[in-house]
């Protein structure tokens, strides 16, 4: 890995569509090595004569942050969705189960974007991934009030959700965390969690002393 191949994999995310000669003016690198180099991850990217097209921009923004990338930098890069299953890798690639758009209709409708259940321990986390480029303390405000009443609804409902969702029935306890872009100007609210994706990683490693430290306890789910 080297400053070239970091440079050529963002600008290929970022366009996610292009061609090899307009990679080679933008990175300012023979188109050959160019070409040498997008090989390597043909995993997520492939090569079509001239044309360049990213086939899997998760698999390529977790590449990147591998190679020590900025979370957030990656992350600008990505939908909204894509954002979603990023930050839900993440948490897959420390161990967790992971269930992607948990969604009840009856007899009651809320929907979760991530939730992941450590299973050695059974701590989880309800996650709700804003890729907002601006946030504002109202907004988060509102987004926390709305996503704990989700979380409160899913312990309530519990016997019915694990009854859809294998990976939950491990979850004991039930941390709700709002995942955004940049850096929020509000930490918690309502018992949720308010970190930006860039501080993401350092939660997974060291949950405890993060939800110590801004004073979040995790929601117990009760089993019967």
């Amino acid at each position: 890995m080297n400053a070239v191949e970091v440079k050529l994999l963002i600008l290929v995310l970022k366009h996610k569509r292009t061609f090899l000669g307009e990679l080679s003016s933008l990175a300012g690198v023979p188109g050959n090595v160019v070409t040498e180099i997008l090989r390597k991850h043909g995993d997520a990217i492939k090569i079509h004569g001239e044309e360049v097209v990213v086939n899997d921009p998760v698999l390529l923004a977790l590449k990147l942050a591998n190679m020590n990338v900025e979370l957030s930098k990656i992350s600008e890069l990505l939908s909204w969705r894509d954002f979603e299953v990023f930050s839900s890798r993440l948490l897959e690639e420390s161990g967790y189960s992971v269930v992607r758009g948990l969604k009840m209709t009856y007899p009651v409708r809320f929907e979760i974007d991530v939730l992941a259940v450590e299973p050695s321990t059974g701590f989880s986390v309800a996650v709700d991934c804003k890729h907002w480029s601006i946030s504002s303390t109202s907004r988060l405000i509102d987004a926390a009030e709305r996503h704990s009443n989700r979380v409160k609804k899913l312990i309530e409902y519990y016997l019915l959700v694990k009854s859809k969702y294998k990976a939950v029935e491990r979850a004991k306890a039930i941390v709700p965390l709002i995942v955004t872009l940049l850096t929020p100007s509000l930490r918690a609210h309502s018992g949720v969690l308010i970190l930006s994706i860039k501080e993401f990683p350092h939660f997974i490693v060291e949950k405890y002393s993060v939800m110590d430290y801004f004073e979040v306890k995790p929601f117990k789910v009760g089993h019967k």
